[in-house]
């Protein structure tokens, strides 16, 4: 059994016991029932996922997977296809990237993933090399990558994921580089929503009305070219996918499997999710939403994936940018979880402080 059916073989359904157990405590909270909104949904799902009825605040890692995309010769994006290695390097030489901003704010650590820069990036410090290839192949011409190729990002991503778990961290918040990407995160969701170019494809890095005609056509011609099987989510990534969409997938599979929660950000990494799920269904779980990002479909594909984000900032930067916030706003969420009293405890005189929600 391969590394990828052997992770998929342990991904159950989290306890429904344990959430029931979590969000009974949150709707006694002496703050009222109902009064915590969504951050008692936030509470209730990381508690189900990781076990516990009152869990510990999170070890937290940033992974951040990075590659090139053969369609990008077609000039879709606002950005230069050399756009991917020069803000690689910025994350781990100058430093000085928003997503290292970001996960400085979220207290988290980072591991950036090389999967498929079109350029030589071993003089890069600190760069994990899992270099499928030298970027995908134009999927407007055919599959972007083969299903062997497919496979090696996915277990690539989980043996990352599994590492970085085994080390004690279990919220994983994930990012992508790699221009053009919003093309292939458009026919992904195309592919298993049945939604067609023009629903699915949104303008990525703001670009023009000329542009987005011609990136909604690219998206149109490579669905029609590759079919790829939305059954069977392998498929999918192969067809339409980059390098890097098999490594956050592949990331999201392990974290499943060994309990961690995943928090994805944006468009594309909502996509990851959607190739993850049609893997391994119960996947999903293991998945919280963050943003809404500014791409036209990102609504429809959280629906589609049974989750919804929690705030709306309009952002289009990717690289975990809107969950690295979603980070802070668990560990908001679990403070006030887990210092406030029930009412209970309240009653049989307990002596921690009431928390408040100032």
């Amino acid at each position: 059994m391969s590394l990828w059916e052997k992770t998929v073989a342990q991904i159950e359904v989290p306890s429904p016991s344990i959430a029931e157990a979590a969000a009974s405590r949150a709707d006694d909270l002496v703050l009222g029932n109902g009064n915590l909104g969504k951050l008692r949904d936030i509470v209730v799902q990381y508690a189900a996922v990781v076990g516990e009825v009152m869990p510990t605040p999170p070890k937290k890692m940033m992974i951040l997977a990075a590659a090139d995309h053969g369609v990008a010769r077609h000039q879709l994006s606002a950005y230069p296809v050399e756009t991917t290695v020069e803000m690689t390097k910025n994350y781990l030489i100058s430093k000085g990237a928003g997503a290292n901003a970001l996960a400085h704010y979220a207290g988290a650590d980072m591991t950036v993933i090389d999967a498929g820069i079109n350029a030589d990036m071993s003089g890069v410090p600190g760069l994990l090399d899992r270099k499928i290839a030298y970027g995908t192949q134009d999927f407007s011409e055919g599959p972007a990558m083969t299903r062997a190729q497919a496979i090696q990002a996915i277990e690539a991503g989980i043996e990352v994921a599994g590492d970085v778990i085994a080390r004690g961290y279990r919220l994983l918040s994930v990012g992508e580089m790699g221009i053009s990407n919003t093309t292939s995160a458009a026919a992904i969701i195309g592919a298993f929503g049945g939604w067609d170019a023009l629903q699915v494809t949104g303008r990525g890095t703001n670009i023009s009305d000329e542009r987005l005609a011609r990136k909604q056509k690219i998206v149109a011609k490579a669905l029609t070219v590759n079919r790829p099987d939305k059954t069977d989510g392998i498929d999918v990534l192969a067809k339409v996918g980059g390098f890097e969409f098999g490594v956050i997938s592949g990331v999201i599979l392990a974290a499943a499997a060994h309990h961690a929660l995943v928090i994805i950000d944006g468009f594309n990494t909502t996509a990851c999710a959607h190739i993850a799920k049609a893997i391994a269904p119960a996947s999903r779980h293991y998945v919280m939403a963050s943003h809404l990002s500014a791409e036209k479909a990102h609504c429809m594909a959280l629906e589609a994936l049974q989750t919804e984000a929690y705030v709306d900032l309009g952002l289009r930067l990717g690289e975990a940018s809107g969950a690295s916030v979603q980070m802070r706003m668990l560990e908001h969420a679990l403070a006030i979880y887990n210092d406030c009293l029930t009412k209970q405890e309240m009653m049989q005189g307990g002596n921690a402080d009431v928390g408040s929600m100032e």
